[in-house]
């Protein structure tokens, strides 16, 4: 029996399989089912006739407000928020409040020009003053789950309105990709007035300068939208009277109302519901997510990955071609090479691809003094994805003697156990020697992540020395090096041969295993035209229509 074989059927033994909805976000979002009903409400009018665009999205864990998302409040943020700039279905990026924006000073100064005329959805105008504020504000929130996208790379004194229409950025060391971190990347960075509270309180009102306007927002399950009439894009005129974002535990459980028209989008999903909906009756889109959702991390500073060798032999283990075609379905996603760089134009892809070699482990395992292999615990939350991937390092490992036992966090988005973040904030050369399950203490474990059009985030926030998001917590001089001169890089060019060394560390240390590198799925009923969702999870509906 295959690998892919045995991941199918522990999956289903586990009863498991289709029980969490998959989302694209930062850190976790999921929550406990609820009914159809309440949600959709009964005797909802049929899709053809309704003059509501209904999506079912992810459940959220913190509130939809700028400075305590990581999750899938982010679906929520991305209709009423604005940005300088906003990360489109491939991965560019679209001018927003900016206009245009270059930079000087060998990328360290980046200036933005601002768009004339723009107003909050309250009608008072947006000011260079109000932006300035967004930005600096990150750095004096608390909560402020976007400060690390700016570690070591900007602070507040760089954040400059040289006049009505321009501001600066004076970065601390340059950076080629900068206009991505001031985009909607930084999802909780939607631009908000001068002097607001962007935590909880936020959401009373949602005041941004997006394209949607808050009527309504119960918070874990439903939030209704209605045309933000002082929207600075003219061309934004829907031919629907709301937008309503439905959250459910289940992507399996959003399909019956699916389709008997009481939604009209799912806004992410697993590859085997997607393709057994009726290509007739229904529309099923992916997405590139880049470097997005599932990383595996192994912890490199204690515990029994510590030896790079029983890491690497611990990659060898996986048929990434297997579990692509067999699992994926091959619209799920393509098969990754343990490196955020590879799904870039800037990877070099002259470096080699990590094959499943068993014999070649089996040797590793032997230098390592573990011949034997040793047991340990995989720690994530359950949601599809997570589930099948989890099952597939459980069987994998055991090829090798690694015995691995998964403890799932099955509360709402893994907010009970996983993440917890604990400890957090890491700190380079802190040693916490112990594994309690969470996302950032434990010795094995699978993240999620949103999927952005540079790798910059992953980098800063995931595999540097000093990130804060560093589950695997590797500290490596190497690495750190060929980190800041891709992210310093100006030009393509020069992100390659950064990219290059990037690749072929991450394949020596393998901090972490990314098997595969998603795509994003989600559908629509036929009448649904226009739709489409970024690899942030961010759903864009500025030019849909419903016939």
């Amino acid at each position: 029996m295959s690998i892919i074989d045995e991941t199918s059927n522990d999956v289903a033994k586990t009863g498991v399989s289709r029980r969490h909805f998959i989302q694209g976000a930062a850190a976790g979002a999921a929550g406990a089912a609820l009914p159809l009903t309440g949600l959709v409400g009964s005797g909802a009018a049929s899709a053809a006739t309704a003059k509501t665009l209904r999506v079912a999205t992810g459940k959220q864990v913190h509130p939809a407000a700028p400075w305590e998302t990581s999750d899938g409040s982010l679906f929520i943020i991305s209709q009423v928020g604005e940005w300088l700039a906003f990360q489109k279905q491939d991965g560019s990026l679209e001018p927003r409040l900016a206009t245009s924006w270059k930079s000087s000073n060998g990328a360290k100064t980046w200036t933005f020009k601002i768009r004339k005329g723009v107003k909050f959805n309250d009608g008072t105008p947006v000011t260079v003053d109000d932006i300035v504020y967004t930005y600096k504000s990150v750095f004096t929130a608390n909560p402020s789950r976007s400060k690390g996208n700016f570690s070591g790379l900007l602070d507040a004194n760089g954040i400059i309105a040289v006049d009505s229409e321009t501001i600066v950025f004076n970065l601390l060391t340059a950076s080629g990709n900068f206009p991505y971190t001031v985009s909607s990347v930084s999802y909780g960075m939607c631009v908000i007035k001068k002097g607001a509270n962007g935590g909880a309180a936020w959401t009373k009102d949602m005041i941004s300068a997006g394209p949607w306007k808050m009527e309504s927002y119960t918070e874990f399950e439903k939030t209704v939208f209605v045309p933000n009439p002082y929207y600075w894009d003219k061309s934004f005129k829907p031919n629907f009277d709301k937008l309503e974002l439905v959250q459910y535990t289940s992507a399996a459980t959003a399909l019956p109302a699916l389709k008997t028209g009481k939604l009209d989008a799912i806004a992410a999903m697993d590859a085997a519901d997607a393709l057994s909906l009726d290509k007739s009756k229904f529309n099923v889109l992916t997405t590139k997510a880049g470097a997005g959702f599932a990383h595996v991390h192994m912890r490199c500073n204690f515990g029994p990955f510590k030896d790079k060798r029983v890491r690497q032999a611990a990659a060898l283990t996986i048929d990434r071609v297997g579990y692509v075609k067999g699992v994926l379905k091959t619209i799920g996603g393509v098969v990754g090479n343990d490196s955020v760089m590879d799904p870039y134009p800037s990877a070099d892809k002259t470096v080699p691809q990590r094959k499943q070699d068993l014999a070649k482990a089996k040797q590793l395992m032997k230098e390592a003094g573990v011949p034997n292999g040793f047991s340990v615990e995989l720690s994530t939350w359950s949601r599809d994805d997570i589930n099948k991937y989890a099952n597939l390092i459980k069987n994998s490992f055991a090829k090798i003697g690694i015995k691995v036992t998964l403890k799932i966090d099955g509360s709402d988005g893994g907010g009970a156990v996983y993440y917890t973040y604990n400890p957090y904030p890491s700190a380079k050369g802190k040693v916490f020697e112990y594994d309690n399950n969470s996302w950032l203490a434990s010795n094995l474990g699978i993240v999620d992540w949103a999927g952005r059009g540079v790798p910059d985030q992953y980098l800063q926030r995931e595999w540097k020395s000093t990130a804060d998001w560093s589950a695997a917590q590797l500290w490596d001089d190497v690495l750190d090096a060929a980190i800041d001169e891709y992210i310093a890089a100006p030009n393509p060019a020069k992100q390659k041969v950064a990219s290059k060394k990037i690749q072929e560390r991450s394949l020596e240390m393998t901090p972490y295993i990314l098997a595969y590198t998603s795509n994003l799925i989600y559908c629509t009923r036929k009448g649904v035209n226009n739709f489409a969702v970024n690899a942030m999870g961010q759903i864009i509906a500025t030019k849909t229509t419903l016939a």
